[in-house]
Protein backbone atom coordinates (compact mmCIF):
# COMPACT_ATOMS: atom_id res chain seq x y z
CA UNK A 1 0.00 0.00 0.00
CA UNK A 2 1.00 3.32 -0.29
CA UNK A 3 3.12 5.63 2.63
CA UNK A 4 2.25 9.43 3.36
CA UNK A 5 4.40 11.36 5.19
CA UNK A 6 2.68 14.32 7.30
CA UNK A 7 4.32 17.28 8.82
CA UNK A 8 2.09 18.73 11.79
CA UNK A 9 2.33 22.06 12.61
CA UNK A 10 2.42 21.17 16.42
CA UNK A 11 0.89 18.92 18.96
CA UNK A 12 -2.53 19.74 19.08
CA UNK A 13 -2.86 18.65 15.35
CA UNK A 14 -0.37 15.19 15.66
CA UNK A 15 -2.51 14.89 18.76
CA UNK A 16 -5.66 14.99 16.59
CA UNK A 17 -4.63 13.05 13.69
CA UNK A 18 -3.64 9.59 15.90
CA UNK A 19 -6.46 9.78 17.44
CA UNK A 20 -8.29 9.30 13.81
CA UNK A 21 -5.72 6.96 12.42
CA UNK A 22 -6.60 4.51 15.75
CA UNK A 23 -9.78 5.00 15.52
CA UNK A 24 -10.18 4.12 11.72
CA UNK A 25 -7.67 1.27 12.69
CA UNK A 26 -4.93 2.23 10.89
CA UNK A 27 -1.18 1.11 11.35
CA UNK A 28 0.73 4.10 11.51
CA UNK A 29 4.31 3.95 13.15
CA UNK A 30 6.44 7.52 15.01
CA UNK A 31 9.73 8.27 13.08
CA UNK A 32 11.88 11.48 14.23
CA UNK A 33 14.27 12.84 11.74
CA UNK A 34 16.30 15.14 14.26
CA UNK A 35 18.40 12.85 15.67
CA UNK A 36 20.28 10.38 13.59
CA UNK A 37 21.79 8.05 15.79
CA UNK A 38 17.59 7.44 17.10
CA UNK A 39 17.13 6.86 13.29
CA UNK A 40 18.98 4.37 12.73
CA UNK A 41 17.58 2.57 15.63
CA UNK A 42 14.27 3.25 14.88
CA UNK A 43 15.15 1.73 11.64
CA UNK A 44 16.57 -1.47 13.03
CA UNK A 45 13.68 -1.95 15.63
CA UNK A 46 11.35 -1.50 12.57
CA UNK A 47 12.64 -4.24 10.60
CA UNK A 48 13.23 -6.34 13.51
CA UNK A 49 9.87 -5.86 14.43
CA UNK A 50 8.71 -7.38 10.70
CA UNK A 51 10.65 -10.33 10.98
CA UNK A 52 9.92 -11.65 14.36
CA UNK A 53 6.31 -10.67 15.52
CA UNK A 54 6.22 -10.07 19.26
CA UNK A 55 3.58 -11.14 21.38
CA UNK A 56 2.35 -9.91 24.96
CA UNK A 57 1.19 -12.21 27.31
CA UNK A 58 -2.51 -11.50 28.19
CA UNK A 59 -3.08 -10.00 31.81
CA UNK A 60 -5.71 -12.03 33.71
CA UNK A 61 -9.17 -10.48 33.58
CA UNK A 62 -10.87 -9.73 37.21
CA UNK A 63 -7.92 -9.56 39.38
Amino acid sequence: MESIIVHTKNSMELTALKSVLKDMNIEFEKFHTKNNFHNKKTIQKISDRKDKKITRTPKPKGL
